[in-house]
């Protein structure tokens, strides 16, 4: 072999060497570094957004109370459950408190709201198809679920240990919130009542101020002229919600007198 090829091989090598190591070592690095880069960037992206809400996370756990706090108010205002008793007994309030002569009283079975699809619209979901049967199954089971009045008026429903109704039709499946897990049912009320101009503004008055969630549905109002007074029947709706963390508050029933032990008016 000549010194001339020598020579040439010795470039070659050296060519090869070079590119061997470009290849092999000098890209696998370059690609490594800007990976590195990249993901540094990514990094300090997230530092500088958690760095921010460190900085505001007195604010944000203010306003978190707040909102929970504002939350539990709503919660407050719906009663954990409701029986016969409490529309009969709410009617009378309203009958002493707004001289109104109510005349007939129809107190309605509970029934489930699907807050999740509340219009009622099919197709959001595989199961607001079922909503309509599910509603009518929970109506039904709350239905059975109403305490029987006992000779003395108390009711006699069975209750868990807190005071709360113990029956398990009002645990639903797809009608409970999503988020608070708390089933919302409805309890319609239907008055009759034979009042004044001023006994029906106290009426309304009393039914929207309530602490307690209601609304008036329907309202039909006529004036009777053989007495002068206003007639009509108004649709109430009161809510309650099933699963709060609070017992059953039923209503104070004013002891009924049976008989009585002077039948002749014998004695003092």
């Amino acid at each position: 072999m000549s010194t001339r090829d020598k020579k040439l091989l010795i470039i070659l090598a050296g060519v090869a060497i070079l590119a061997l190591t470009y290849f092999l070592i000098f890209i696998p690095q370059s690609n490594k570094r800007d990976s590195l880069k990249s993901e540094n960037m990514n990094l300090k992206s997230q530092y500088n957004q958690l760095s921010a809400l460190a900085a505001k996370a007195d604010d944000y756990t203010k306003k978190t109370k707040d909102m929970s706090d504002a939350m539990q108010q709503v919660y407050d205002n719906f009663p954990s459950y409701l029986q016969i008793e409490n529309g009969i007994m709410d009617a009378v309030a309203i009958e002493k408190s707004t001289n109104t002569n109510i005349t007939e009283l129809t107190v309605g079975s509970p029934t489930a709201i699907d807050v999740n699809n509340p219009t009622g619209e099919a197709g959001t979901d595989s199961s607001s198809g079922s909503s309509s049967d599910s509603s009518t199954t929970d109506s039904s089971n709350a239905d059975s679920s109403q305490s029987s009045q006992t000779a003395d008026g108390n009711s006699s429903q069975s209750q868990t240990g807190d005071g709360s109704a113990a029956d398990g039709s009002t645990s639903t499946g797809s009608a409970k919130s999503t988020v608070t897990g708390y089933q919302l049912y409805d309890v319609s009320t239907v008055m009759a009542f034979k009042t004044e101009y001023h006994g029906l503004k106290a009426m309304l008055g009393e039914v929207i101020g309530s602490s307690q969630k209601k609304t008036i549905s329907t309202l039909n109002v006529s004036f009777d002229d053989s007495t002068g007074k206003l007639t009509g029947e108004m649709l109430v709706d009161s809510y309650f919600l099933y699963g709060l963390d609070k017992p059953y508050e039923a209503p104070y029933i004013p002891a009924v007198p049976h008989g009585t032990n002077n039948l002749f008016g014998t004695t003092n």
